[in-house]
């Protein structure tokens, strides 16, 4: 069987962090390794808090590449020692099942990556279907939306990562979805879904950054296009601008718009919680 190493980017969120480690630490299959990287310049703090939890044998390093998710999920990659890698946001937790379940897919079928479907999860303490991941990967899945990949349900060959060079350090938000453009543009990829929901996405309102109206979201925004833009049909170009302009308040250069959006955290997530409790009734049904 292929071991994992498990990878937690953190920054400033201790109790977040202590979750996403005890969603580890309960998986059925354990990985080889656990690495930790602090994005904040606390790693000692970091590193105090995880051996208090009983993660002594975590390994906690500082994030070496540029700050942010990219920079420290590549940091944790460069290190890690395990023929797969698992990433996860120190804001999602793992199900008990989700590594067992898909390094077994590995094994079965000597795949490349694997993703599974989503749980997402409010304040409120319900799971509720959130996205399932793609069944393939195509570049126009990824040009407008997020069609279910983030950085907490797939697990990928190390070597794979290697060669695709890991996250685009220039994307503080998108990165997952320029992850899967450039994974979908490799040939000969084995990918496969796992179709379950094995991870537990948290929506909240605590400081990220996704945050609508924060500044990594319009540098994040202005250089997805920048990146993607030629591979848009004129449609899917004013797709994108509706997109950003409805969910964000600004243009595809990243420039804030003076109009009403539905981007604040205030409306956002209440409408997106409607929207899936009506999703699960269809399901329970």
């Amino acid at each position: 069987m292929l071991n994992v190493t498990a990878i937690v980017p953190t920054c400033e969120r201790p109790f977040l962090l202590q979750r996403a480690l005890r969603s580890i630490g309960a998986q059925g299959l354990a990985p080889a390794e656990i690495i930790v990287v602090d994005d904040a310049g606390q790693e000692e703090l970091t590193r105090a808090a995880t051996q208090r939890w009983g993660f002594a044998s975590a390994r906690v390093v500082a994030n070496s590449h540029a700050k942010g998710a990219s920079g420290a999920r590549n940091t944790g990659a460069e290190i890690a020692t395990g023929e797969l890698l698992a990433f996860l946001d120190d804001d999602d937790e793992w199900l008990p099942s989700y590594l067992s379940k898909g390094v077994r897919q590995f094994d079965l079928k000597d795949l490349d990556i694997v993703c599974t479907d989503l749980l997402c999860h409010f304040d409120d303490g319900i799971d509720r279907p959130g996205k399932s991941a793609p069944d393939k990967f195509t570049p126009d899945l990824f040009l407008i939306r997020n069609p279910g990949l983030i950085g907490s349900n797939f697990i990928i060959r190390r070597s794979l990562y290697h060669e695709m060079g890991g996250f685009d350090e220039s994307l503080p938000t998108c990165n997952d979805r320029d992850f899967g453009i450039r994974l979908s543009l490799r040939r000969k990829v084995r990918c496969e879904r796992i179709k379950m929901r094995l991870v537990r996405h948290y929506e909240h309102n605590e400081p990220k950054l996704c945050d609508p109206k924060g500044e990594a979201m319009r540098v994040g925004v202005r250089r997805f296009y920048e990146i993607h833009s030629h591979r848009m049909t004129e449609k899917q170009r004013e797709q994108f601008r509706s997109n950003v302009q409805r969910f964000w308040g600004i243009d595809e250069s990243g420039n804030r718009l003076n109009v009403t959006t539905k981007a604040s955290a205030i409306s956002l997530l209440p409408a997106l919680k409607a929207w899936l409790d009506q999703q699960r009734v269809r399901i329970e049904k």
